[in-house]
This record gives C-alpha cells, structure tokens and sequence, in this order.
C-alpha cells in the first residue's frame, strides 16, 4: 500500500503520535509510548520506505458484498429466532436452530464483522447469550449461509416463519 503523505499530513500525525505518546506515558504503557515514540520519528523525518509501518495492524477493506452476506444472514437468523419462539411445542430443539457463526480459520473476517455487529453495535442480540459469544462455528459456513439465503428468498424472505420453513431452511445444504 503506497501512503503519500503532504507536508500537513506529516505535522498532523507528528503532533497525533508524540501526544499519544505521552498519554501512554502518563498510564505505564511503555510498548505505546516505544510505538507512537517510532511513528512520531518515522513521520518527522519523512521516511517513506517506513511508511507501511503507520499502518501495521490494519486489515484489508471488508468488501460489501461480504458484509453483506453477513448482514443477511445475521438477519434471517434473527427471523428464525423469532419465528420459533412463537411456536407452541415445537419439534426442533434450539440446539438444531442454533447460529454457529463463522469459521475463525478460513472466515476470519466475516466472524470479526459478525461479533462486530452483535456485540459492538449492539445489534441482533437474541443471536448472543448462548455461550458462543465468539462466533466461530470451526467449519466453514458461507456457503451455507448463501444456499439458506437463496432458499429464504424463494419464500419471499417472510419475516414470520412456521416450523415447517424453520427445518427447510436450516436442513439445506
């Protein structure tokens, strides 16, 4: 990735790094205030070829259509969710509803974006509160997911599901 930084640019991020270097000071955290102190020292004499450091730590852009997919699925879980909890004496158990998540090994992204959405935004929170808070169901499920999806479409996405729809949808794949 190529930084190109103005003048400006530079005297902004000095002034960023050698405070946030202090305030790590002030609160022990050596290792901070060794980090901020070298990108304070990296932007202040304008060393380019050590740019890339500035930005160690950060991830690639989570593309749209991937969030997306984790949106939407988070979404038509939610609805079977629901749509269970308002069936009197079902046959299914919520062990067999359940959202496992995303695999931490090859949908690393998608299972940070999906703890991301729950336990920082705060949203679809009936999902949470099962034990698996980390979300990473250990196997691979965007495909699934996708297949579910395509399925939930066909019925025309309904937002209350019966309990035939429930075990059509999470029997798919």
């Amino acid at each position: 990735m190529d930084i190109n930084l103005t003048l400006k640019d530079r005297l902004n991020l000095y002034n960023q790094y050698t405070i946030l270097q202090k305030l790590s000071q002030i609160q022990g955290n050596e290792y901070g205030a060794k980090d901020y102190g070298l990108k304070a020292e990296i932007v202040l004499n304008g060393y380019i070829y050590d740019y890339y450091l500035l930005t160690d730590g950060f991830s690639d852009d989570f593309l749209p259509e991937d969030a997306k997919l984790v949106w939407d699925t988070l979404n038509m879980y939610s609805v079977i969710y629901l749509s269970y909890d308002k069936i009197d004496n079902p046959k299914l158990t919520k062990e067999q509803i359940h959202f496992n998540g995303f695999d931490g090994n090859y949908e690393t992204r998608s299972m940070s974006y999906c703890r991301f959405i729950i336990n920082d935004l705060g949203r679809f929170t009936e999902l949470s509160g099962n034990g698996h808070e980390e979300y990473n169901s250990h196997c691979r499920c965007c495909n699934k997911y996708s297949v579910m999806l395509e399925k939930w479409e066909a019925m025309g996405k309904p937002y209350e599901l019966s309990e035939e729809q429930i075990e059509e949808l999470i029997r798919t794949y």
